[in-house]
């Protein structure tokens, strides 16, 4: 069991560079990587999406990587591009009647003038410390889920006790519930004697009794909430992804605690089922943070 929730961030510093990232994860039906890193470095994405894609299975995740490179810097100028540029400008004065020198700081700027000698992607230093920096990162993100788990599994088998202790209390006010009913149901067969003629009279009496137990009966719901309740238990023990199965099971519970709701509800079972419906609703909530 992991959370899609997490934090996870590493430093790796050798030989002047210094490369920080930073992965944060929030819930998510799909995996969806948002990588954030400098352009110089883009060569290094697929790196990044498929060890991510490897060991995270779902949930929105951004990932940032900063490099800073303390090194002596391995670059070039391009003679070719420099007076290329240098051309135009001029034409431009000419154009506009422009007189005085060109700002060289001006040209220098301009894209290409500069060059770094060397691709970066052949820069094994570098590479080895990114390729450290998110090894380090995406444990230290698997971590932060499995302690954010750990936390979900407890209030999840906190609320699985508090419906069965609910369950309990409304299982205590049936047989109560069934006399009261009784009686009643006894004064209404009264009145049928003296309202129906007897080819008639044990229909409608077979009626009245089935009316009571569709309406009345919720042995059923109660055994099937006891079941997905140790189904849900179960699953918690997993080790591998349970977020939709736990969703379906606790779909299916709320299901069985609506009907409960609906067939049985006297002034105490009310708070009851209630209770019931409540720690159901929080963990359907809780549960879309499992992957």
């Amino acid at each position: 069991m992991r959370s899609m929730t997490g934090f996870g961030k590493a430093r790796v510093r050798e030989n002047n560079i210094e490369v920080d990232i930073d992965i944060k994860s929030i819930n998510g039906r799909f995996l969806d990587l948002r990588i954030y890193l400098p352009r110089e470095l883009n060569y290094f994405e697929h790196i990044v999406r498929k060890q991510c894609s490897e060991r995270l299975s779902r949930g929105t995740v951004d990932v940032r990587i900063t490099v800073t490179d303390h090194r002596e810097p391995n670059i070039k100028l391009n003679p070719t591009k420099l007076i290329k540029y240098h051309e135009i400008v001029q034409q431009a004065n000419e154009v506009l009647g422009i007189s005085g020198e060109i700002d060289m700081s001006f040209l220098l700027n301009e894209p290409g003038i500069i060059e770094i000698d060397g691709r970066l992607e052949d820069d094994q230093e570098l590479n080895q410390l990114l390729d450290r920096a998110l090894s380090t990162a995406l444990d230290s993100i698997i971590e932060s889920q499995r302690k954010e788990a750990i936390s979900i599994r407890d209030i999840l088998e906190k609320s699985c006790r508090l419906i069965q202790t609910q369950l309990t209390l409304v299982e205590a006010e049936i047989q109560p519930y069934k006399e009261e009913l009784f009686s009643s149901m006894k004064a209404r067969t009264t009145e049928l004697l003296g309202s129906f003629t007897t080819e008639n009279l044990e229909q409608r009496l077979f009626q009245e009794i089935a009316l009571y137990i569709d309406k009345y009966d919720i042995h059923e719901e109660i055994t099937r909430l006891r079941s997905h309740i140790n189904t849900l238990l179960e699953s918690l023990k997993r080790t591998d992804e349970i977020g939709k199965n736990l969703n379906f099971i606790l779909q299916e519970m709320q299901r069985e605690a609506n009907t409960l709701g609906s067939k049985f509800s006297t002034a105490k079972s009310f708070t009851f089922i209630l209770s019931i419906k409540e720690e159901i609703e929080k963990c359907r909530e809780i549960v879309q943070n499992v992957a």
